[in-house]
């Protein structure tokens, strides 16, 4: 009744690498927890929770995972499956990948059916990693429409990225891209996929992970550098990002 597709968890050691390799059948996988370069074809990539990818079959690639280690749950698609993608326009030769919310919460539903064996434990996993597939297919559909943000748009991201954690305000980010604060708004979300203030979250996210490698600093004054109203707030918001709490993650890379 249902597809017998090869579904398993791969666990990768803090700081272990695969040297280039290949694989006989092509498979899509999906970041549960920790992050890890992969370097594909030409291209390197920074994968972290809530990364769906796509590895052709034949295709070389190698991987460096990261201080806490990785867990991810792979899937070899059914054919059927493949052609509903290569229909939504994806380009499967170029092993694309993305990154979102949707595919951290996909993720995590499938990661708890497949702790449990029961009568409708089958029919729940086939039906999320069905629905890992339409999300793909539809990511890359909308992609290929898509026009590029404009350069005042750019401007205000890169401004961003320079002032994360300082305390930056929405006038600020619309004053330094010379447009009304609802435009930018309205734009960054339809080009970007999220808000300013999600995007400008993960910034600071990402920011205290860096400062985490300092022992000197406490996470209470990581989390304040980094513009968090506390300590448990930062706890919070790192996990939901990497699957690790700040203390977990500093311990792993000591």
């Amino acid at each position: 009744m249902f597809a017998q597709t090869q579904l398993r968890i791969s666990r990768y050691q803090p700081h272990s690498e695969m040297s280039p390799h290949q694989h006989d059948e092509p498979s899509i996988g999906i970041v549960v927890s920790g992050v890890f370069l992969e370097r594909i074809g030409n291209h390197e990539r920074r994968y972290s929770r809530g990364t769906a990818s796509f590895c052709p079959a034949a295709t070389t690639h190698s991987q460096l995972f990261g201080a806490t280690g990785v867990r991810q749950i792979i899937f070899e698609p059914d054919s059927s499956w493949l052609e509903y993608l290569a229909d939504c326009k994806t380009r499967l030769d170029e092993a694309p990948h993305t990154h979102s919310a949707t595919f951290r919460d996909l993720g995590d539903k499938l990661l708890g059916e497949m702790r449990q064996e029961d009568g409708f434990s089958a029919v729940a996993r086939e039906g999320i990693m069905l629905e890992i597939v339409a999300a793909f297919g539809r990511k890359s559909a909308a992609e290929s429409t898509a026009i590029k943000p404009p350069s005042w748009l750019r401007v205000a991201r890169e401004f961003m990225h320079e002032n994360a954690c300082s305390s930056l305000t929405m006038a600020e980010i619309a004053r330094e891209a010379g447009r009304h604060e609802i435009h930018v708004a309205r734009e960054f979300r339809r080009f970007f996929g999220c808000s300013l203030g999600a995007y400008l979250r993960r910034l600071r996210i990402e920011q205290a992970a860096h400062l985490l490698l300092k022992p000197q600093m406490s996470i209470s004054e990581i989390a304040l550098s980094c513009r968090f109203a506390s300590h448990s707030h930062l706890c919070r918001e790192f996990k939901a990002h990497f699957g690790v709490t700040p203390s977990e993650y500093r311990l792993a890379q000591r």
